[in-house]
C-alpha cells in the first residue's frame, strides 16, 4: 500500500508538465487565433482561409522547439527530476554517514529541487533556441563604419541611423560568414525577465532578514523603491522608443506607437535633430518633412522650416489640438484613457465571470455577482485607464515644459540652445515626468506594472542579437535565474511576488 501511494505521488509530479504545456499552448496561440477570428468576423477573411490559418498556427505551436514544449520541459522537468536527484543525494549522504536527520533530508530535497530546475531550464533553453533559421546563412555586404555624421545623409523622410546602436554591424557578419538570421538572442527578453525575477527574490529575501524597525527611515524609504524603479524603467523605454527603437521588441514598439498617436513625421524630425541632419538656422533640406505636416494641419508651412522657425512651435507638436499645452495634455489624457479602457474593460469582464462562477449558488447564475464586485471592477478599470492616460499626457506635457514653457526660462538660450532642447533634452523631460503616473495606481498594481516594464527597460541595455558563440552566457543566466524562481515557488510561493507567484503556485501543485 505504501509503495502504491508512493507511485501515485510520483505520478502526480507529472501534472505540472501537462498544465504548463496547456497554458503555454493557450498563451502562444490565443493572440493569433483572436486576430483571425476578428478578420473572419469583419469578413476580411474567408472561412477556408481562416481554417488554413488556424491549422498553420496550431502546427507551428505544436512543434518540438516552440513555446508550449519549452514550458512543459521547464516546469515538468523541475518536478519529475526531483525524485531521481533526491534519491541520488540521499544515497550519497548515506554512503558517508550511517543516517541523516530531518534537517539534512530537507536540505537534500531543496538541493534536488534546485538541480532539477537548473537542468530542465538549461534543456528548455536549448529547445527554444533550436529553431531553424528562416533565412539561409549568406555573406553580408560589408559597410563602412560611421565615423562622422556626414558619412550618411538621409533625406527628410528617411530614418536616420541610430546613434550608439548595439547591433552587430555588417562588417562583423561578413568577416564571420554570418547573416542576421544566424545571430543569437531570440530569447533575450525571456532571459532578462527570469533574471529580474530571480534578483527580486534574492534582494527582497535579504531585505526581510535585516533587523529594521517598521518605523525606521530606511524601512519607510524602501516603500518608494517601486515608484523610483518605474520612473527609471519608463524613462529608459520611452527614450529607446524615440532614438533606439531596435532595442525594444517590435510588438512593443508597435503598441507604444498606437498608444502615443504621434505623427511619424514629428518623430522623424526629433530623430534628425539628434542625429544632426536637422539644424536650426540652416537649410539642410529638411523643410519638406514638417512642411507637409503643417500643410495637413492647416498651419503655415514656414513653421516647419528649421531655417526660418526656431524652435518648432508647440502648436505643431500638438498636432491640431491648438496652442495651449494644457489643453493638449488634457486631450491626450482622454484619448489615452479611452485607449486603455478598451483593453482593461474586457479583462474586468473576465474577472467578473470568474467571480460569478466561484461564488454562484446552485440554480442562481447571477447570485455570485454583487454590487460590490461591479463597483470594484469599474473602479479598477477606470484607475488603470487613468494611469495610462496620465502617462501619455505627462509625457507630452513634459516635452512642452522642457522645450518652450519652463526650460528656456531657467536656462539662457546661449547655454542650452533650442537645438539641444529638441535634440534630446525635451524628450528626456517627458521621459522623467511620465513616470509620476504610477502614483495613480494602488501599491499592488504598481508592483505588477513594475515587473512588466523593468525587464523591457533592462533589455535596452544589451544588444537584442549577438554572436552565437556568446549564447552560453545567456543560457547560464537563464538557467540559474529560472532555477531560483522555480525552487522558491515550490519552497515558499509567497516569496515570488506578484501575479507570477500565483500562477507558478497553481501550476507546480502536485496534489
Amino acid at each position: 500500500m505504501t509503495k502504491h501511494r508512493r507511485g501515485v505521488a510520483h505520478l502526480q509530479l507529472a501534472r505540472p508538465l501537462a498544465v504548463a504545456y496547456v497554458l503555454g499552448l493557450i498563451s502562444s496561440t490565443s493572440p493569433r487565433l483572436i486576430k483571425v477570428l476578428l478578420l473572419l468576423g469583419k469578413r476580411k477573411l474567408s472561412l477556408r482561409a481562416a481554417c488554413i490559418r488556424f491549422n498553420r498556427i496550431f502546427r507551428q505551436a505544436l512543434s518540438f522547439h516552440r513555446f508550449p514544449t519549452f514550458c512543459a520541459t521547464l516546469v515538468g522537468g523541475s518536478t519529475l527530476l526531483q525524485v531521481p536527484f533526491k534519491l541520488l543525494i540521499v544515497r550519497t549522504l548515506l554512503f558517508f554517514r550511517s543516517a541523516i536527520g530531518p534537517n539534512q533530508a530537507r536540505l537534500a530535497g531543496l538541493f534536488a529541487r534546485f538541480i532539477a530546475a537548473l537542468v530542465s531550464a538549461s534543456v528548455s533553453f536549448s529547445l527554444l533556441n533550436s529553431t531553424p533559421s528562416k533565412v539561409p546563412s549568406t555573406k553580408s555586404q560589408p559597410v563602412q563604419p560611421l565615423s562622422h555624421l556626414e558619412v550618411i545623409k538621409p533625406g527628410p523622410f528617411d530614418e536616420p541611423p541610430e546613434i550608439n546602436s548595439k547591433e552587430i554591424d555588417n562588417a562583423t557578419l561578413n568577416a564571420r560568414s554570418l547573416s542576421r538570421a544566424d545571430l543569437a538572442g531570440k530569447t533575450i527578453d525571456l532571459t532578462i525577465f527570469a533574471v529580474i525575477r530571480a534578483l527580486d527574490i534574492i534582494i527582497s529575501g535579504a531585505w526581510d532578514r535585516l533587523p529594521l524597525k517598521p518605523s525606521s527611515r530606511i524601512q519607510k524609504a524602501s516603500k518608494s523603491a517601486t515608484p523610483l524603479l518605474f520612473f527609471f524603467s519608463a524613462a529608459s523605454i520611452m527614450h529607446a522608443w524615440f532614438y533606439s527603437p531596435s532595442r525594444l521588441p517590435h510588438s512593443y514598439n508597435t503598441w507604444i506607437s498606437a498608444a502615443a498617436e504621434l505623427d511619424h513625421r514629428l518623430l522623424l524630425a526629433l530623430r534628425h535633430i539628434r542625429y544632426g541632419t536637422w539644424i536650426y538656422g540652416k537649410d539642410t533640406g529638411m523643410a519638406p518633412l514638417l512642411g507637409s505636416m503643417c500643410h495637413d494641419y492647416g498651419l503655415p508651412e514656414d513653421l516647419g522650416d528649421p531655417a526660418k522657425t526656431i524652435p518648432i512651435p508647440c502648436e505643431l507638436v500638438h498636432m491640431g489640438y491648438g496652442k495651449s499645452c494644457e489643453k493638449h495634455a488634457l486631450v491626450r489624457f482622454l484619448k489615452g484613457w479611452t485607449f486603455a479602457a478598451k483593453m482593461y474593460a474586457p479583462l474586468q469582464v473576465i474577472v467578473l465571470a470568474r467571480n460569478m462562477k466561484r461564488n454562484a449558488r446552485p440554480g442562481k447564475r447571477l447570485a455570485g455577482l454583487t454590487r460590490t464586485d461591479l463597483l470594484k471592477a469599474v473602479e479598477d478599470m477606470a484607475r488603470s485607464s487613468a494611469f495610462l492616460g496620465a502617462f501619455i499626457a505627462f509625457f507630452y506635457y513634459g516635452v512642452c515644459l522642457s522645450r518652450t514653457r519652463l526650460g528656456p526660462k531657467l536656462f539662457s538660450s546661449k547655454t542650452v540652445t533650442p537645438q539641444m532642447w529638441d535634440g534630446g533634452l525635451c524628450v528626456l523631460g517627458g521621459c522623467l515626468l511620465c513616470g509620476s503616473s504610477i502614483l495613480i495606481e494602488t501599491s499592488r498594481k504598481r508592483l505588477e506594472i513594475l515587473f512588466f516594464v523593468l525587464p523591457r527597460a533592462a533589455a535596452t541595455w544589451f544588444p537584442r542579437r549577438y554572436l552565437p558563440e556568446h549564447r552560453w552566457k545567456e543560457q547560464l543566466a537563464f538557467a540559474l535565474s529560472a532555477a531560483i524562481v522555480l525552487t522558491t515557488a515550490q519552497e515558499s510561493p509567497k516569496r515570488v511576488r506578484g501575479f507570477l507567484g500565483s500562477i507558478l503556485s497553481g501550476v507546480l501543485k502536485t496534489e
